[in-house]
């Protein structure tokens, strides 16, 4: 038996506990097995070594001339290119581009002339590489690191997202039981359920640094972690 009504106008209370919302509702005056839910929300976050990472490196040159700018290239991006690949790296993509320079003057803005780069990204799966990628590129030519993103691969990603989906929906039963019981019911079958869920990528290091000329470059990547969320609206009996 119930000892107290569920609702009273359709709602009988919102309960806020640690983010997560808690709403015991009712169709009619008289709470019955029928038409009794909880809705339930519940998030989860799971984290993953990266088992992928892009490099992006550059050769550049300046000039008082576009063509100057392009004539002065420190590296040929062909090279790195080459030594990338024979690294063992995948290169997705070179681009080439040039523009005016300026600098800041006591009179204003004041052009000095172009800046040509070009840009190499190549990507691994074995993200120990990196350090090694990095100095090949630059042995190879290449004079500037645009930068190092680490990420998961699509089956990675997917067995995280179901890892943090799991303990979501765990989660989300566990408080509904709490507040069902608090309402002398028991959650019964489950009448929705929606999910949401995002990656947030790693796109920084936790060190990096290079040795004296000679030496080698290391890498040390953050985790990847994947986020899950849950709304669940459980049937009461």
């Amino acid at each position: 038996m119930v000892s107290k009504p569920l609702a009273i106008a359709g709602v009988v209370a919102v309960l806020l506990a640690g983010g997560a919302g808690f709403a015991l509702a009712d169709s009619g005056g008289t709470p019955t097995a029928e038409n009794a839910t909880v809705s339930v929300s519940a998030d989860a976050t799971v984290e993953r070594a990266p088992d992928r990472a892009t490099v992006t490196v550059a050769a550049v040159g300046r000039g008082e001339t576009a063509a100057a700018a392009r004539d002065n290239l420190t590296g040929d991006a062909d090279a790195v290119q080459q030594a990338l690949e024979d690294e063992g790296a995948n290169v997705t993509s070179s681009r080439f581009s040039v523009h005016p320079e300026y600098e800041r003057t006591e009179t204003g803005r004041e052009q000095v002339g172009y800046i040509a780069v070009h840009t190499v990204e190549a990507e691994t799966s074995d993200v120990d590489s990196v350090g090694t990628l990095i100095d090949t590129a630059v042995d190879a030519g290449a004079d500037r690191v645009e930068g190092i993103r680490y990420e998961l691969s699509e089956a990675t990603r997917q067995d995280a997202r179901e890892d943090a989906l799991t303990t979501a929906m765990e989660r989300a039963r566990a408080d509904a039981e709490t507040v069902a019981a608090a309402e002398g019911r028991n959650v019964d079958g489950v009448a929705t359920i929606q999910t949401s869920d995002s990656g947030r990528y790693v796109v920084r290091t936790e060190a990096a640094f290079a040795a004296d000329s000679g030496g080698s470059t290391t890498i040390s990547p953050g985790p990847v972690t994947v986020d899950a969320a849950v709304q669940v609206t459980y049937e009461l009996e």
